[in-house]
């Protein structure tokens, strides 16, 4: 039974705006986003595992040296534009557009609009990878330090010309994840990861040697990756009569809807993307492996909001869209305030296991090959201040996907224009003292500086979203993981003599430690009876028994 709407319109006062939703269905609506996040979370969680692997090849192969440096920094250009232009600004104004068409317009014309972008997004990524192809020269006077060691600046240009292009495929691969989001499919998105981490691991593997740097196997590996992405969606889209045709109708309201959604929210989706290459760039003016040290720890906080957050604001996207198209906005209301419990029961306790663990954790995963003590020490400074961040940038990550919803793209873009503008300078202001710690502090203050602004320009906006669930929730999860803490503190410190003896002892007991740290913060939480984290705990055990 569908919510009785009795006046839709996002520009009244909260209280003039009236939805009813029963209790049972907002529970099973909340059952839904649960369930589909946790399926595309064991999805993404083997693709974070072929990550890992990735990182720690190249890891093992580059180390952090020039050469790894200049990877990190050819490979953040087309990345940061696969978040901006691809999964983040084209995902959060494609998604409530489609939903809209399919809700109230007929098949013809939901496929004029489908085809017709595809043809002008193919058309402005060609243009987009020409420019860049002949422009990649210019980053010789803006790394004047990577100039300064013989061959870097050279191999960060050739690398840069070597993978941009993935920038096409990746952007239209989104674009197909998109349209399956839309018809609430999303495993096969959530599998396409995967084959690019195994295209950069078997050319890294096969094809290292062929080179004068190992760094132009990964490359290539990047662009097969982005090929093998784009493709691989082909058939689930078949399934819904969707097969990419070109087609020249630019004017319809659809398409123009979109790209005026899309431009403003290339910068509000990519604040936290724009914050990592503005500290990245900042970073090279620092000692040599600055950047790749920096690179290598953000794979550890993107690791923990790939395994859920990521899977959660991908799942909720439609959903929220779905309901803002029926005027439902006490039903779109439940939905965001579940998923914010959700991310605070998981980026809680991930943010002190990172912290407290870090040392082991960069051991047993990238120390091997190049990757030398040194390197380790790199890494844990700035993982320690890059987790602090977490739950400020999971909070953002789902509340400004309400914006987006209901198709108001500007405030996400002011608040995101002001906090980087307050990043670039906590940037200068903490790196003199605190080197790469610096640097992730400054994107972490920013994370909770974009998350409290958007949450109260929400709440101005249509009312109150943080209600007492939302409050116990963040206070039981933070006990929880209090006490999951001063457990794995006080073990550590029992057993580091033990752990430094050998890699497979530090491993061993790395991993022992994890899976005690999950337990005492389920333990913890069931006693304080967190009824979120029980659902949670349901839904992967479902979902889990369906895989297996």
């Amino acid at each position: 039974m569908l919510p009785v709407t009795l006046r839709a319109s996002y520009d009244v006062e909260p209280m003039e705006l009236k939805t009813f939703t029963c209790p049972g269905q907002a529970r099973m609506g909340e059952r839904h986003i649960v369930k589909s996040a946790a399926g595309m979370s064991l999805m993404t969680f083997v693709s974070r595992v072929f990550g890992l692997m990735r990182e720690w090849l190249r890891g093992y192969l580059l180390g952090t040296t020039g050469s790894s440096d200049a990877f990190a920094l050819a490979f953040l250009f087309p990345n940061l534009l696969r978040r901006l232009v691809g999964e983040g600004a084209l995902m959060a104004a494609f998604v409530p557009v489609i939903s809209d068409y399919r809700e109230h317009h007929s098949t013809e014309e939901l496929e004029d609009f489908t085809y017709s972008f595809f043809t002008l997004l193919l058309f402005i990524l060609l243009g987009i990878v020409v420019a860049a192809l002949l422009s990649a020269g210019v980053l010789r006077f803006f790394l004047p330090e990577f100039s300064k060691v013989e061959g870097k600046i050279e191999l960060t240009i050739k690398l840069t010309r070597l993978m941009f292009p993935y920038i096409l495929f990746i952007s239209l691969a989104a674009l197909s994840q998109a349209i399956l989001n839309a018809h609430k499919v999303f495993m096969p998105s959530a599998a396409t990861p995967i084959l690019l981490n195994i295209s950069i691991i078997s050319f890294g593997l096969l094809a290292s040697g062929i080179f004068s740097d190992p760094a132009y196997a990964l490359g290539i590996g990047v662009l097969v990756g982005g090929m093998i992405q784009f493709i691989f969606q082909w058939p689930f889209l078949a399934r819904y009569g969707i097969r990419y045709r070109f087609r020249f109708q630019f004017r319809g309201r659809g398409v123009k809807q979109v790209l005026r959604l899309m431009v403003p929210g290339a910068i509000g989706a990519g604040v936290y993307q724009i914050n990592a290459l503005v500290s990245q760039f900042i970073a090279a003016f620092l000692e040599e492996g600055s950047v790749a040290a920096l690179r290598f720890s953000l794979t550890l906080i993107e690791l923990v909001l790939g395994i859920f957050v990521i899977s959660l604001t991908t799942v909720i996207l439609p959903v929220l869209s779905e309901k803002s198209s029926k005027g439902d906005m006490n039903g779109m209301k439940e939905s965001l305030r579940y998923a914010l419990r959700l991310v605070f029961i998981i980026t809680l306790p991930a943010l002190f296991g990172l912290i407290i663990l870090r040392y082991p954790l960069i051991t047993m995963l990238f120390r091997y090959g190049r990757f030398t003590s040194e390197s380790v020490d790199m890494v844990a400074h700035a993982l320690l201040y890059h987790a602090v961040g977490l739950v400020g940038i999971g909070g953002t990550r789902v509340v400004v996907q309400m914006f987006y919803s209901m198709k108001e793209m500007k405030t996400p873009v002011y608040v995101a224009a002001g906090v980087m503008v307050e990043n670039i300078v906590l940037c200068m202001l903490l790196s003199g003292r605190l080197r790469l710690g610096g640097i992730a502090l400054a994107g972490s203050v920013s994370a909770y500086c974009n998350f409290f602004a958007l949450l109260y320009l929400l709440e101005k906006r249509i009312g109150r979203v943080v209600d007492r669930g939302v409050v116990w929730c963040f206070f039981k999860s933070l006990l929880a993981s209090l006490c999951m803490g001063g457990m794995l503190w006080f073990v550590l410190q029992q057993l580091q003599q033990f752990m430094a003896m050998s890699r497979l002892y530090n491993a061993m007991v790395t991993l022992c430690m994890i899976v005690a740290g999950l337990l005492v913060f389920l333990l913890i939480s069931i006693l304080l009876r967190n009824r979120d984290v029980v659902d949670l705990m349901r839904a992967f055990r479902e979902r889990l028994g369906r895989k297996l």
